[in-house]
């Protein structure tokens, strides 16, 4: 007796290569595949990096704010508290109460009343790139002690006092232990806006 072909022992070897094929990926589905995932993987590096970047620029202007508060603070307590008292330099010369140097200013600061704090001798000053404090040891004779950095990539610094007549770059002053109304600061940091700060002194 001949045996009867089955349906599935009818099928021709095309249509069994094409069944087989239907259940894979070609090779330029795999390759499209690869690109997209690499389109994905840039634009999410370039992404992650520019949010990197924006915070780190947030924080250096936050690091910059913080900064520049500190040293106003200190500015308004030492203009603040400014002494109508004349000193002596290194060398024994008599030295005005307030003097305005070429890039800052000098005065004498009293001590805070209960705090035991003493009269000391202050400077401030900017030596091309970065706005400095000084102090020295005692009011009179001694040699100035090291500057401090209170504020770094300062380009420029312009300085304007009042004595009762507006502000000017000069002061020459009547009386050695006179002192100005006010002082108008204003720092020019690399790369921003310039920044003006106004002090009343012995306020």
């Amino acid at each position: 007796m001949t045996a009867v072909p089955t349906q599935r022992g009818l099928a021709s070897p095309s249509l069994r290569r094409r069944s087989c094929g239907a259940e894979g990926f070609t090779l330029v589905e795999v390759l499209v595949a690869f690109l997209l995932l690499a389109v994905v993987a840039t634009v999410v590096t370039l992404l992650t990096g520019s949010a990197v970047q924006a915070f780190a620029r947030a924080e250096t202007a936050t690091a910059a704010l913080q900064r520049l508060e500190q040293t106003r603070a200190l500015l308004a307590s030492d203009l603040g508290q400014a002494a109508p008292r004349l000193s002596l330099g290194q060398s024994g010369e008599r030295l005005q109460a307030f003097t305005l140097t070429p890039s800052g200013f000098v005065l004498v600061r009293r001590g805070a009343a209960g705090t035991g704090t003493p009269v000391r001798k202050i400077a401030w000053g900017h030596d091309g790139s970065s706005w400095l404090r000084q102090s020295w040891p005692a009011v009179d004779g001694a040699a100035p002690g090291a500057s401090t950095v209170m504020l770094a990539g300062v380009r420029e610094v312009r300085i304007r006092v009042d004595g009762g007549r507006g502000f000017t770059d000069r002061w020459e002053p009547r009386e050695p232990q006179a002192l100005p109304r006010a002082v108008e600061l204003t720092l020019v940091p690399e790369g921003r806006p310039p920044v003006t700060l106004l002090f009343l002194v012995a306020a």
